[in-house]
């Protein structure tokens, strides 16, 4: 398996084991993605709060109940692991396809299988009716 350690919506580095991954994204303030999926976010401390003892921030979760949101690809699109232009492939969908997505980030579809799709504010899909 690999780790992707990604800031700001960009890969920085995929790196094989996760002690590494999390060793990388603590320096950077990044975080790290196994199988499209968030592992791990660095210890934060709050403002003010310098020198005291950080909390892990837990990755967000989705709200009971939530509805996936169907959108229709406007393009031949890659499904991807992260989101990011340098990761891994796992797919292609042709253009028409509808897909379930439970969330936009920083202009990636992210699937309800939990792969990604660039969506780029709209150029590459659209709200299927």
């Amino acid at each position: 398996m690999l780790y992707t350690v990604m800031k700001d919506g960009a890969a920085l580095k995929e790196l094989k084991t996760l002690t590494a991954a999390k060793k990388l994204a603590d320096a950077e303030g990044a975080e790290v993605y196994a199988e499209g999926e968030c592992v791990y976010r660095p210890a934060t401390t709050a403002p003010g709060d310098e020198g005291a003892t950080p909390t892990v921030e837990e990755p967000p979760t989705e709200k009971a109940g939530a509805e996936a949101v169907a959108y229709r690809l406007t393009h031949l699109m890659n499904m991807r692991s992260a989101p990011s232009m340098e990761a891994q492939k796992v797919g292609v969908l042709p253009a028409g396809t509808v897909v379930q997505v439970k969330a936009v980030e920083n202009d990636w579809l992210h699937l309800t299988d939990g792969t990604f799709i660039l969506y780029q504010g709209g150029t590459f899909a659209e709200k299927a009716d």
